[in-house]
């Protein structure tokens, strides 16, 4: 499972390698629609996201504006959440 400081270089990787966005494209301020994230791969990040950390993230979240930054501060709150429970 990654840590919290691990969490954003980590999905700035799965985002890249998704949607095909170069290195040298500044994407963290960015929202995901944004940067051309579809509908089918807006479900395979958020299964990746699942799969990888145990944390659901809404759809709303990925399709909705949230920027990347937005996107890993909800991973790594939610991920909070679950391993207080």
């Amino acid at each position: 499972m990654l840590s919290t400081s691990e969490t954003l270089p980590w999905l700035r990787t799965l985002v890249r390698e998704t949607l095909q966005v170069p290195e040298s494209e500044e994407i963290d301020r960015r929202t995901l629609t944004e940067l051309g994230l579809g509908s089918l791969q807006a479900v395979a990040l958020q299964f990746r996201i699942l799969r990888e950390t145990s944390v659901r993230i809404e759809m709303g979240a990925l399709v909705g504006g949230h920027r990347l930054v937005e996107v890993a501060e909800l991973i790594d709150a939610n991920r909070s959440a679950v391993q207080h429970n």
